[in-house]
């Protein structure tokens, strides 16, 4: 495993990071609490150090696994969680809401649901334009105060916003959407996007020393190499991929195209699809950590021997010639 270290953050984390929006079925269909659980010590074993989980994943549920496994060993991970998307019930979409008061209840049920004393990483689910940033960044910076928080954390922020919040309080992290076909997308999930990964988050995650975590990185399965054409015909009901045009329809096809290309420098390189793809994110120097979700401990034990992958300059350059423009 490679680990990667920024200036605003003290620890190393390890280039494959485990994220936990599957843990407990979360918009998925084929995953399992037992089968979580083990995953995720399959990742720790294995040199992975990063999780990532959210109240809204599972509706509290994901947190509640993410502490079971974790028990006995908290000192082993670097624990990052978000606020600011609330429920009214299950299985409705989450609110945005980073008021002060919403930070500071959310912020207690995480920890109970966790079972722990703090969170390495608390970070803004998505940004709440009904809510002054001032208020918002006021209300974390207390939380680190309070011991409750280590670092704050943005996602899908847009450039500027990052910049007014910084003002206030470092931010130490930004999660955004980025692979190698969403490099400057729009929109994830049919929901706007208010920012550019390539364009403006990259250069000004390296300018300030922030940590880049990309999230998606295998575009939803497209880039695992188990994808084919006709897939998204098969995909559950449920399956949260099917609010995605991106991966359906001519849409996918397209992507399919390209990923045949990717598939044969793959195996010039003596790697597969997924290596290749994770490969070409850890060659990013902006990024720190990649959000990967597995719901078994084989997917779990994958995802980890990515970490290992080192692109030659020969490599990526193939790479550079197959991929669609940003």
């Amino acid at each position: 495993m490679q680990y990667k270290k920024v200036s605003r953050i003290k620890e190393e984390i390890s280039v494959t990071g485990f994220g936990c929006w599957s843990s407990a079925g979360y918009n998925w269909t084929d995953g399992s609490v037992e089968g979580s659980i083990r995953a995720i010590h399959t990742a720790m074993d294995n040199g992975v150090n990063f999780f990532d989980v959210a109240p809204i994943y599972g509706y509290g549920e994901s947190e509640k696994v993410l502490g079971q496994a974790i028990k006995g060993r908290r000192d082993q991970i670097f624990l990052a969680t978000k606020c600011g998307l609330r429920w009214v019930e299950k299985d409705t979409d989450g609110i945005n809401n980073l008021t002060k008061e919403s930070i500071l209840e959310e912020i207690d049920m995480s920890l109970k649901r966790l079972d722990v004393e703090y969170v390495d990483l608390l970070q803004m689910h998505w940004p709440d334009h009904n809510t002054p940033i001032d208020e918002t960044m006021e209300a974390m910076a207390s939380l680190v105060k309070a011991g409750k928080v280590r670092y704050i954390g943005a996602s899908n922020f847009s450039a500027e916003l990052i910049e007014e919040a910084d003002k206030i309080a470092p931010i130490a992290s930004h999660q955004v959407l980025y692979n190698m076909f969403d490099r400057n997308s729009d929109s994830y999930c049919n929901i706007p996007l208010d920012y550019r990964t390539e364009k403006e988050i990259m250069p000004q995650c390296e300018a300030k020393g922030i940590a880049m975590i990309p999230y998606s990185p295998l575009c939803q399965g497209v880039l695992s190499g188990r994808f084919y054409r006709g897939r998204d015909k098969d995909l559950k009901k449920g399956d949260m991929r099917l609010t995605n045009p991106a991966i359906l329809g001519d849409e996918l096809d397209k992507k399919l195209d390209v990923v045949d290309k990717l598939k044969v420098i793959a195996d010039e390189a003596g790697l597969t699809l997924l290596e290749l793809a994770m490969g070409w994110l850890i060659s990013k120097p902006a990024i720190t950590t990649i959000i990967c979700g597995s719901r078994t401990p084989e997917q779990a034990l994958t995802s980890a021997k990515a970490g290992d992958v080192v692109l030659s300059q020969d490599v990526l350059d193939a790479i550079a010639k197959v991929l669609p423009e940003a």
